[in-house]
């Protein structure tokens, strides 16, 4: 019961800060502020105007008047990027080629709708995903994990260096630049996933 009450608390608290008058745009952009990506089915919204990263209990947020977390968009698209995390494993031929497409797709789909998934609703999807793979492909899922996640930050940070292997691997990226957030939010998600597995 103190639990629930905390949580209703902090999302008055959260309605309470909604309501202060939004702060002066600073002058200058940020690191990154003229590259977007192209293209960018989320451009529109803005790199910066991302949801916060933990929207709470949803019940809390119900109690509060708060708006319930976005569910998450494209699932399907999702659920297809999720599966080429265990079409290959480890000493297989071609095994940096095929975490190169792994992670290049994770990235397309997060950049066009990480953005306006909660992260609550990201874990939901990863876990009823696994849930409906046999052992030993949850298995395979969290041995190629590492790898794909790095090297999906490998891409949203340097891409230029990563042309080459993005080339060999046929180009599976949609975009010429990743917004970090949009990545960081579904790596979130798969935290959040562990966090309460």
């Amino acid at each position: 019961m103190k639990q629930v009450w905390l949580m209703v608390c902090a999302a008055f608290l959260m309605l309470a800060a909604c309501t202060v008058p939004e702060a002066a745009p600073p002058t200058g952009g940020g690191p990154g502020a003229s590259a977007a990506p192209l293209p960018s089915p989320a451009a529109s919204a803005g790199a910066d105007s991302l949801p916060p990263a933990s929207e709470g209990d949803p019940s809390a947020r119900q109690a509060a008047g708060l708006p319930q977390p976005d569910p998450v968009q494209a699932p399907e698209a999702l659920t297809a990027a999720l599966e080429n995390c265990v079409s290959f494993g480890e000493g297989e031929a071609g095994v940096s080629l095929k975490t190169a497409i792994a992670a290049a797709e994770l990235l397309n789909w997060a950049e066009a709708n990480a953005r306006d998934s909660s992260i609550d609703a990201m874990a939901a999807h990863l876990e009823g995903w696994l849930a409906g793979q046999e052992a030993e492909r949850q298995s395979l899922f969290w041995a190629n994990w590492p790898a794909i996640d790095g090297q999906a930050w490998a891409i949203v940070r340097d891409m230029a260096g990563q042309r080459a292997l993005l080339a060999d691997a046929g180009d599976p990226q949609d975009y010429d630049h990743y917004t970090p957030a949009c990545y960081e939010r579904l790596t979130c998600a798969i935290e959040r996933y562990l966090e309460t597995d």
